[in-house]
């Protein structure tokens, strides 16, 4: 069943299902569309100032700095807006974050969501 403004209409479970995935679908548009706003070569012009302690490559060199290549980039937005915020604590990552505009983090994310990563599975 479907409630609308003025009355309940019922439908069957695949079209209520189709409903959702579409609501779930448009709901999270935003979300991705905002991550696909940076540009990677700007990115990795950016991504200089990160690999001393990140990897140009987004493959930590130090074992407190977390790997960044090939994580979401909504995810990596999220991290250094609350880094900038203060949100997010880190001393070296605050200082960092501070100086960044929301276009730079759009690059940066966009740049190392854009490393493809691959694993082999221990045998």
């Amino acid at each position: 069943m479907i409630a609308l403004a003025h009355k309940t209409v019922r439908i069957g479970r695949r079209v209520a299902l189709k409903v959702a995935v579409a609501v779930l679908i448009l709901t999270l548009l935003p979300l991705v569309a905002s991550a696909a706003d940076g540009d990677v070569a700007a990115g990795r012009r950016q991504a200089l100032q990160c690999q001393a302690c990140h990897g140009l490559d987004g493959l930590s060199k130090l074992p407190e700095a977390p790997h960044l290549a090939g994580q979401p980039a909504r995810y990596l937005v999220k991290s250094l807006e609350e880094y900038r915020s203060g949100a997010r604590k880190d001393d070296m990552m605050t200082l960092v974050a501070k100086k960044l505009s929301d276009q730079d983090i759009a690059d940066l994310a966009a740049y190392y969501a854009a490393i493809e990563i691959t694993a082999t599975p221990p045998r």
